[in-house]
């Protein structure tokens, strides 16, 4: 049991724990397989069980055999889902939306995620009294998104975007949004 089985982040340690109390004697055998070999490491806990730690070196899907008595054990070998590290440094947002605004026009801009691994991309927007509007963002499939919100009043908004919970560089930012105007009400006349 534990989150090593099912996968991780690569270049990461990933751990699980192997229990055998109750089972009766035997070997343990472990191996782990994946597009590249991965250091491998367990230590007896003197009760029964032992910790495992092992550190996939690159993304891909890796295969955890686990044998008692050269036996697999349920379960086993266990299917891990290596993710790529990601870097949020390398997160790009540019748009008009991070710039200015006008109340009850959708604002929108662009985040490109592409060259930054995988991560989890999460954007706040904050009037300055501390309303949200509704932010919208689309999943373009090739690691950009297209972010859009609505400010219902006027001010000052801040812009905040993460990757991984990690801040991505030049956020927060500040976006100044002004109120509707209705030019039909301005009327021009003179000589």
């Amino acid at each position: 049991f534990g989150p090593g089985l099912h996968g991780g982040v690569a270049g990461s340690p990933a751990t699980f724990t192997i229990s055998t109390r109750g089972a009766g004697s035997g070997a343990l055998g472990l191996t782990v397989e994946g597009p590249r070999e991965a250091e491998l490491e367990c230590h007896d806990n003197g009760d029964g069980s032992c910790s495992v730690r092992y550190v996939p070196p690159e993304p891909g899907d890796y295969s955890l055999n686990i044998l008692f008595a050269g036996t697999h054990v349920p379960g086993s070998p266990f299917r891990a889902a290596v993710r790529p590290r990601f870097d949020a440094t390398k997160v790009r947002a540019d748009g008009p939306g991070l710039r200015s605004g006008r109340v009850g026009q959708i604002a929108t801009f662009a985040v490109d995620c592409r060259d930054a691994g995988e991560a989890e991309l999460n954007i706040e927007i904050r009037h300055e009294l501390g309303a949200r509007p509704e932010v919208r963002i689309h999943d373009n499939g090739d690691g950009t998104y297209g972010i859009s919100y609505t400010p219902a009043r006027a001010g000052a908004y801040t812009v905040t975007v993460s990757y991984g919970g990690v801040p991505v560089p030049h956020f927060p930012a500040c976006v100044t949004v002004e109120p509707d105007v209705d030019l039909s009400a301005i009327a021009v006349y003179g000589t």
